[in-house]
Protein backbone atom coordinates (compact mmCIF):
# COMPACT_ATOMS: atom_id res chain seq x y z
CA UNK A 1 0.00 0.00 0.00
CA UNK A 2 1.34 3.45 -0.92
CA UNK A 3 1.80 5.92 1.89
CA UNK A 4 -0.17 9.17 1.92
CA UNK A 5 2.07 12.13 0.99
CA UNK A 6 -0.47 14.94 1.26
CA UNK A 7 -0.06 17.47 4.05
CA UNK A 8 -3.70 18.55 4.01
CA UNK A 9 -6.99 16.66 4.18
CA UNK A 10 -8.78 16.59 0.81
CA UNK A 11 -12.50 17.23 0.44
CA UNK A 12 -14.52 15.78 -2.44
CA UNK A 13 -15.99 18.78 -4.28
CA UNK A 14 -17.16 17.96 -7.86
CA UNK A 15 -17.93 21.55 -8.74
CA UNK A 16 -17.64 23.68 -11.87
CA UNK A 17 -14.80 26.19 -12.05
CA UNK A 18 -12.77 28.14 -14.63
CA UNK A 19 -9.07 28.32 -15.37
CA UNK A 20 -7.58 31.65 -16.50
CA UNK A 21 -4.01 32.32 -17.53
CA UNK A 22 -2.25 34.87 -15.34
CA UNK A 23 -2.92 37.61 -17.92
CA UNK A 24 -6.65 36.83 -17.84
CA UNK A 25 -6.69 36.25 -21.59
CA UNK A 26 -7.58 32.56 -21.94
CA UNK A 27 -10.09 30.55 -19.98
CA UNK A 28 -11.16 26.91 -19.77
CA UNK A 29 -14.21 25.44 -18.07
CA UNK A 30 -13.25 22.63 -15.70
CA UNK A 31 -14.41 20.54 -12.74
CA UNK A 32 -12.70 20.62 -9.36
CA UNK A 33 -12.96 16.98 -8.22
CA UNK A 34 -11.43 17.55 -4.79
CA UNK A 35 -9.39 20.15 -2.98
CA UNK A 36 -7.59 20.98 0.24
CA UNK A 37 -5.92 24.05 1.71
CA UNK A 38 -2.85 23.18 -0.35
CA UNK A 39 -4.17 22.20 -3.76
CA UNK A 40 -6.77 20.54 -5.97
CA UNK A 41 -7.48 17.83 -8.54
CA UNK A 42 -9.01 19.27 -11.73
CA UNK A 43 -10.74 17.33 -14.54
CA UNK A 44 -12.78 18.00 -17.71
CA UNK A 45 -10.14 20.29 -19.15
CA UNK A 46 -7.72 20.03 -22.12
CA UNK A 47 -4.69 19.34 -19.89
CA UNK A 48 -2.10 20.00 -22.60
CA UNK A 49 -3.48 23.49 -23.28
CA UNK A 50 -3.46 24.64 -19.64
CA UNK A 51 -0.36 26.67 -18.68
CA UNK A 52 1.87 25.55 -15.79
CA UNK A 53 0.70 28.54 -13.70
CA UNK A 54 -2.84 29.91 -13.76
CA UNK A 55 -5.77 31.27 -11.75
CA UNK A 56 -8.56 28.90 -10.71
CA UNK A 57 -11.94 30.56 -10.14
CA UNK A 58 -14.47 28.67 -8.03
CA UNK A 59 -18.22 28.98 -8.71
CA UNK A 60 -19.28 27.29 -5.47
CA UNK A 61 -18.48 28.23 -1.89
CA UNK A 62 -16.56 31.46 -1.39
CA UNK A 63 -16.42 31.94 -5.17
CA UNK A 64 -12.90 33.25 -4.97
CA UNK A 65 -9.89 32.61 -7.14
CA UNK A 66 -6.60 30.89 -6.31
CA UNK A 67 -3.20 31.00 -8.01
CA UNK A 68 -2.14 27.50 -9.03
CA UNK A 69 0.95 25.64 -10.16
CA UNK A 70 0.58 22.31 -11.99
CA UNK A 71 2.35 19.47 -10.14
CA UNK A 72 1.26 16.63 -12.42
CA UNK A 73 -0.80 15.92 -15.54
CA UNK A 74 -2.52 12.75 -16.75
CA UNK A 75 -4.62 12.29 -19.89
CA UNK A 76 -7.62 14.16 -18.45
CA UNK A 77 -6.65 15.40 -14.99
CA UNK A 78 -4.40 18.03 -13.39
CA UNK A 79 -2.97 18.00 -9.89
CA UNK A 80 -2.19 21.53 -8.69
CA UNK A 81 -0.83 23.27 -5.64
CA UNK A 82 -2.11 26.66 -4.53
CA UNK A 83 0.70 29.21 -4.59
CA UNK A 84 -1.08 32.12 -2.94
CA UNK A 85 -1.95 32.61 0.70
CA UNK A 86 -5.60 33.09 1.57
CA UNK A 87 -6.46 35.19 4.60
CA UNK A 88 -7.58 32.93 7.41
CA UNK A 89 -6.31 29.77 5.73
CA UNK A 90 -3.40 29.45 8.09
CA UNK A 91 -4.17 29.26 11.77
CA UNK A 92 -2.37 31.71 13.97
CA UNK A 93 -1.52 30.63 17.45
CA UNK A 94 -1.39 32.89 20.45
CA UNK A 95 1.09 32.54 23.23
CA UNK A 96 -0.59 32.39 26.58
CA UNK A 97 1.55 33.48 29.46
CA UNK A 98 0.95 32.02 32.86
CA UNK A 99 1.86 33.92 35.98
CA UNK A 100 2.47 32.17 39.27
Amino acid sequence: MASERRRNLRVEWNSAASIYDLDGDRSFACTVKDFSNGGAKITSVPVNDVPDRFMLRFFRGSRGARKCHVLWRSLDTLGVEFTDVVAGAERKTRRVSHTS
